[in-house]
């Protein structure tokens, strides 16, 4: 009996990372946009070089990368010569000027995305309140590749991490994650931050 799997799984669910580097902790912030269906986020990746290398990639698809910078030990950026997006493997690769040695070092990477409305990634859906008004919400579906449509990251079951979460949004709404607040904010009118414990590995 031939083997349909292969069939219906897209290509890049096939894809396997390199695994000379892998990721330790997402330190990871979201800011979304309900008014325009936008979201702007940073996200500090503490990673282990298991083999030095002057190339990382990770899981990335329809998200712009801003800036990227490997964090040196004195304090300074190392920014990438080239960063390549492959959207039918959905990745992205930095590719540094140097090799980056074994141990242990962080990736900084800010980014943009669009609240799209496929139920994939980071999304929007609507519902409509007490006085029958429309309005909006940002959710997530990650399962089973979908985290990538929401930060770059490696996106692999087998690949695990811990995380700490930072959502920043209007004050008129609420934020939920998986993991309890642990702190909160109003830095001006209008605007609060919720930061949630780190999670379990």
């Amino acid at each position: 009996m031939p083997n349909t799997e292969d069939k219906v799984m897209p290509e890049s669910n096939r894809v396997v990372l390199p695994t000379n580097v892998k990721p330790l902790k997402y330190r990871l912030r979201l800011e979304p946009n309900l008014g325009e269906f936008t979201f702007k986020g940073s996200e500090s990746i503490d990673l282990q070089v298991v083999e030095a290398t002057s190339e990382i990639t990770l899981n990335c698809v329809e998200i712009e990368v801003q800036s990227c910078r490997l964090a040196g030990d004195s304090g300074e950026g190392l920014a990438p010569r080239e960063t390549r997006f492959d959207e039918s493997r959905e990745t992205v690769t930095f590719q540094f000027d140097s090799l980056i040695p074994e141990g242990e070092t962080c990736l900084e990477i800010e980014f943009t995305g669009e609240l799209n409305d496929k139920l994939r990634g980071f999304y929007r859906s609507h519902y409509t309140d007490a006085d029958g008004a429309q309005r909006y919400l940002a959710t997530t579906q990650f399962e089973a590749t979908d985290a990538r449509r929401a930060f770059p990251c490696w996106d692999e079951p087998a690949v695990k991490a811990t995380f700490e979460l930072t959502l920043v949004f209007a004050s008129d709404l609420v934020a939920v994650s998986n993991m309890p607040a642990s702190s909160e904010a109003e830095p001006r009118p209008g605007l609060r931050w919720v930061s949630f414990e780190e999670t379990p590995v």
